[in-house]
């Protein structure tokens, strides 16, 4: 195996194996915003040159995600950088928090679902309001994220009351496939059907850009947003695990 750093986003042109990965449509997607909010990205491939490993980094968040279907290649990135918190598809005896993998067939399934409240669209305008209710969502959170995400594309659909946001979400698409993520409703305003409101509005508008299918990252132990996910038809198709770390050590690089 051999390591090397992706040190700009020119550099992000990889070739994936079959089967590499669930999230195989995003992967250069996610490798390219990591380095744009200051990140950092590596790639590890096998003695034949083929790619057998994505990892990407934040260092202001301290949070890492490994994508690959190798055990060696997952733990010699585990120990690359000193996360608090990492995602892979990849199970290990590692104590970890599973995250189910719904989605939906857009092309085949009608978008039907009544209001309860009016949904806007937040622009650049907005980032600075975004950004701070993402803070409140996600303590902690690099904020550079809501920039960089606005610019790439990503859209951000909003509840507001009393003139301020009291939920949102995000959609991202990329090559056909929609991705949800990032819901948070205000404690006061949960059990209303906002979360409900705010999915299905992000589902009309992939539908509406011909998306063939849609998916989101749901943690097993988060009964509202499974329930949400449901009834929009969403189903279970895989997991991605994350896990949780606090003082690893230093790898040296590998080579064949």
């Amino acid at each position: 195996m051999e390591v090397s750093r992706i040190s700009s986003v020119s550099g992000v042109d990889l070739i994936f194996p079959e089967g590499f990965s669930f999230f195989e449509p995003y992967l250069h997607y996610f490798t390219r915003e990591a380095l744009e909010i200051g990140g950092e990205a590596y790639v590890s491939r096998t003695c034949g040159g083929e790619v057998s490993g994505v990892f990407t980094y934040d260092d202001f968040e301290k949070s890492a995600a490994v994508y690959t279907r190798s055990r060696e290649v997952f733990d010699y990135f585990w120990r690359l950088k000193p996360f608090n918190f990492l995602f892979s598809e990849l199970k290990t005896e590692v104590n970890s928090e599973p995250f189910d993998i719904y989605h939906l067939d857009l092309e085949n399934h009608e978008i039907v679902h009544r209001f309860t409240h009016e949904i806007s669209m937040a622009d650049q305008g907005q980032i600075g309001e975004l950004e701070r209710f993402m803070a409140l969502a996600h303590p902690g959170m690099n904020r550079r994220w809501t920039a960089v995400a606005l610019a790439n594309g990503d859209k951000c659909f909003t509840v507001r009351l009393g003139g301020e946001i009291a939920g949102l979400g995000w959609v991202s698409c990329v090559e056909g496939v929609g991705r949800v993520h990032s819901l948070f409703v205000k404690p006061e305003f949960r059990k209303l059907g906002m979360g409900e409101d705010i999915l299905f509005a992000r589902l009309l508008w992939l539908k509406a850009k011909r998306s063939r299918s849609a998916f989101s990252e749901i943690s097993c132990s988060n009964s509202p947003s499974s329930r949400i996910a449901s009834k929009a038809q969403m189903k279970p198709c895989g997991q991605v695990f994350h896990y949780s770390r606090k003082s690893p050590t230093v790898s040296e690089p590998l080579k064949c």
